[in-house]
């Protein structure tokens, strides 16, 4: 993963806002090369998108989230002033709209960023440093205050909380673990859990090294991306504990598939019935040859138990996918290819039914959705 550099830019509005449509929901897709936040309107029957406006970061683009009640953008940036990375904050306004608020410098690059469900702390994983840090969030505005700083191992991807928002999930590539941890919101701690990590799936298994997580919205499951060979595996949840046991894995690579591909995001709708896993074709491609990413769906039962529904053509590259507020569309970035696939969720089999693909900024790396008046 490489870092860029970038002067301060002064925030503006690029395109005026305009009154979103009916449907209430909005996308917000981050690019890294242009440096700013796009926002779209979905057509609640369609999934068709409408630009709506534009903002600039202060640095290069990155991850994103928000705070748990929507009031505030949270952005990962990088090449800031002596080449530094921080949190820009931005408010969100009832139509959608953003503003910049302030920029908070931070340890090192995040390749993922997520706040807790009390909305005062933010959290980050750090790629390149090998280590996982908590900030404090005052008012809604991310701060530099420094709560925790662990060292864990390089290649950290991603970091997520279950439902609860009392553990924290620190998916590791290289090393093959899921770092695991345990936030106390009223000490405003975070704290290895018992035992600090568990591994990943055999190394001899193929589909190892997990890369992203997401916590089941209903079951008592986790589940990561594998991103070496392409996989996905299920994760058994103690509410007592925290613990992750690693239970079944599975490849969400098509049959027959020859080459190099590894998985990169997971998504769950959010009644818990589907899953996808983004595949990114890595296979050295000769002048002429089509990358063969794909994204794959798979089905949860009421066990947690996976099995693969189907692989559907996408992007060059698909590295950040969401899936809209209400379960119907999914939208994946082809970062290589710059643009934005859409589909249509059959909420039947979990099939992807394609809409539309849409021209993006440069190295589109974040999207996600939410809900407007």
């Amino acid at each position: 993963m490489r870092l860029s550099t970038l002067c301060l830019l002064t925030i503006a509005m690029t395109i005026p806002a305009q009154p979103i449509s009916a449907d209430d929901q909005v996308l917000y897709l981050a690019s890294t090369a242009d440096k700013t936040i796009v926002a779209y309107d979905i057509d609640g029957k369609s999934g068709l998108l409408t630009q709506k406006f534009s903002v600039d970061l202060p640095g290069n683009g990155g991850s994103m989230a928000f705070s748990p009640d929507k009031k505030f953008v949270y952005a990962s940036v990088t090449g800031l002033e002596g080449n530094a990375a921080g949190v820009s904050t931005f408010r969100r306004s009832k139509d959608g709209t953003l503003k910049l608020i302030d920029t908070a410098k931070i340890t090192s690059r995040p390749p993922y960023i997520q706040v807790d469900p009390s909305g005062g702390y933010l959290l980050a994983a750090h790629y390149g440093a090998g280590d996982v840090t908590m900030y404090r969030i005052v008012d809604g505005v991310a701060t530099s205050k420094l709560l925790a700083h662990i060292k864990t191992a390089k290649t950290a991807h991603c970091i997520e909380l279950d439902r609860s928002g009392r553990y924290v999930y620190v998916p590791h590539t290289s090393p093959n673990k899921l770092y695991q941890f345990v936030l106390d919101t009223k000490a405003g701690t975070l704290t290895p859990n018992d035992p600090p990590y568990v591994d990943g799936p055999d190394k001899d298994h193929r589909y190892h090294e997990p890369r992203h997580y997401k916590h089941h919205p209903k079951l008592p499951f986790g589940y990561t991306s594998n991103e070496n060979g392409g996989g996905i595996t299920a994760w058994a949840f103690n509410k007592k504990t925290g613990r992750l046991t690693r239970k079944t894995t599975l490849s969400t690579l098509p049959p027959g598939h020859k080459g190099s591909s590894h998985a990169a995001d997971i998504q769950i709708t959010p009644n818990g019935r589907f899953a996808y896993v983004s595949n990114r074709c890595t296979t050295e491609l000769k002048k002429g040859q089509k990358p063969d990413d794909t994204l794959c769906a798979v089905a949860i039962d009421k066990t947690g138990g996976m099995k693969i529904v189907g692989h559907y053509p996408t992007g060059f590259f698909p590295r950040a996918t969401c899936i809209d507020l209400k379960g119907k569309f999914f939208f994946a970035c082809g970062q290589r290819s710059n643009d934005l696939h859409t589909y249509r969720i059959n909420r039947k089999t979990g099939a992807l039914e394609p809409i539309k693909i849409y021209k993006t900024g440069g190295t589109p790396i974040w999207v996600m959705c939410a809900e407007v008046d």
